[in-house]
């Protein structure tokens, strides 16, 4: 009985840590989109440092809970992963356009 609570308890708490690095991801991606639109140096590198700390805690998640995810969430963590290093593209393509006129027509 108690390895039971034991066990749920422990399950509740891997999927709060697997919430919060999917939904720092997707906080992460959001402040993307919004950088972008702003074509603000300084909005791109806090996107970026942003996008950094999801990929951190993403790549925690999968090595301290991994073997006990079920493949939704795997899945998912994969899917957060590919997002974010997608973009991780888009910031560096758009800090090497220097020129925000030109960048404000995409």
């Amino acid at each position: 009985m108690v390895q039971q609570n034991n066990q749920q308890q422990g399950q509740q708490q891997q999927n709060q840590q697997y919430q919060q690095a999917v939904q720092a991801a997707r906080q992460a991606m959001q402040q993307v989109q919004q950088a972008q639109n702003q074509a603000n140096p300084q909005a791109l590198n806090q996107a970026q440092q942003q996008l950094q700390q999801a990929q951190q805690q993403v790549q925690q998640l999968q090595q301290s809970q991994g073997g006990q995810m079920n493949s939704q969430q795997q899945q998912q963590l994969q899917q957060a992963v590919q997002d974010l290093s997608q973009a991780q593209q888009k910031i560096q393509q758009a800090q090497s356009i220097n020129n925000p006129a030109e960048y404000q027509q995409y």
